[in-house]
Parts: C-alpha cells; structure tokens; sequence
C-alpha cells in the first residue's frame, strides 16, 4: 500500500527574518507568514487529508492548522518533528553563533553531521529522532495520506536519509523554503521524493529561493 507524506517546512517567523538561529525558540508568525498560511490553506484545500502532524513549536503548528482549517481532521503533536535543541546557542543572531561557537560554525558550514549543539542535542540525535517519527507515522498510516509541520533542520536530516542514505547527506541536502511542499511517497521498496520543496502557492514575490546559510558569511536561511 502506497502511502503519501507532505512534508512542510513552517511558515516565515520573525526569527527568519530577523536571520536569526531559532532552534526552539518559540518565535511569532511574521506577516508576511500569516499570508503564506492564507495560501498554503488553499492549496490544500481540495486535497484529500486524512491524519495531520505537527512539531509541537507555535510556527510549526500553525502551518498544520492553515491546512486543517478545510478538513475536518485533528492536528497531532509529535515530539520527534521538533527543531534541533540549539542549547546555549538558541535564538542568537547567525553572526554572533560564529563568533561565540566557532567550532560549531565550522562544523555546520563543512561537516553538519557532526555538529554538537552546547547544551543541546547533536546532530546524530536530531537524525536519529527525526526519522524515528517519520517511519512511525509511515507505519501508523498505511495507504493514507497525510502532512508533516516541521523545520529546516529535521527536514535536511529527512532528505539525507531518503536521498543519500543517511546524516553524512545532510551537507547536500536541499534548503527548504518557508511553506515549501515536498511529497513523499512510502510504499513497496525505498521511499522516495515525488516532488521537493514547491513554493507554486505563493506568489513570484514570496517565492524567492531560500538561501543556504553559512555562519562565515551570515546569509539567511
């Protein structure tokens, strides 16, 4: 039975554009968010929906909820969707994370993978977790079809395990945009990307590629 995933990086916050490091940091929607969600909900709002999924972050959960607004389905919070646990470098601006954690900077820029977060998780567990809630809800929604609310860090550790294998491919993995739409499929043999990060809801002036960051230069994600 072939099972259909919508995976959903979260609307624009004001952390995105405030180009800070958010992790779990519980930001606002921003604005131009709140217009995101308007389309994002109408994008979905003839798809058939039958279980929906959420990081329990207030930026996640109201992607999730702009979809449920036309279904008649229950949002679900699950744990493992969460944003990486930054620790001690939570919610600072991208260029005081190089200067105040140098080694991670560098980590992040050319090794993701063995990115360890001072007071937080390392990026092994983020992959670990992350996809112990993916195969979780394949397995509890065989033949269905369902949307996952989540964030550009569990998403790149998603796309590393289904691309390439696994965290090594984090360093490769796409950037995900704010609402971007990937489409998973899960059934027979290796799941599998139908379609990645599509921003075709939004407008040519929202629907700007996001930008791959690294803390040496300070570019927003």
């Amino acid at each position: 039975m072939v099972t259909k995933i919508y995976l959903i990086r979260h609307c624009q916050s004001m952390g995105n554009i405030q180009h800070r490091f958010q992790g779990r940091f519980n930001a606002d929607v921003s604005p131009d968010g709140k217009k995101q969600l308007e389309l994002l909900g109408l994008r979905f709002r003839n798809e058939h929906i039958d279980r929906i999924y959420t990081s329990p972050l207030k930026r996640a959960r109201a992607t999730a909820e702009a979809i449920a607004k036309y279904h008649n389905v229950d949002v679900i919070e699950e744990p493992g969707l969460i944003e990486i646990d930054c620790g001690r470098m939570e919610n600072l601006l991208l260029t005081e994370v190089a200067q105040r954690f140098p080694e991670v900077a560098k980590n992040w820029d050319e090794s993701p993978h063995l990115c360890e977060f001072p007071g937080g998780e390392t990026m092994a567990q983020v992959y670990e977790r992350a996809n112990r809630a993916l195969d979780k809800i394949i397995a509890g929604n065989e033949g269905g079809t369902v949307v996952i609310a989540t964030h550009g860090g569990v998403l790149r550790n998603l796309y590393a395990r289904i691309q390439y294998g696994g965290p090594e491919g984090i360093r490769k993995s796409e950037v995900f945009g704010n609402t971007g739409v990937s489409a998973l499929i899960a059934g027979d043999g290796k799941p599998y990307f139908e379609s990645v990060n599509d921003l075709g809801h939004l407008p040519e002036d929202m629907r700007r590629p996001p930008t791959k960051f690294s803390f040496g230069k300070a570019e927003p994600v």
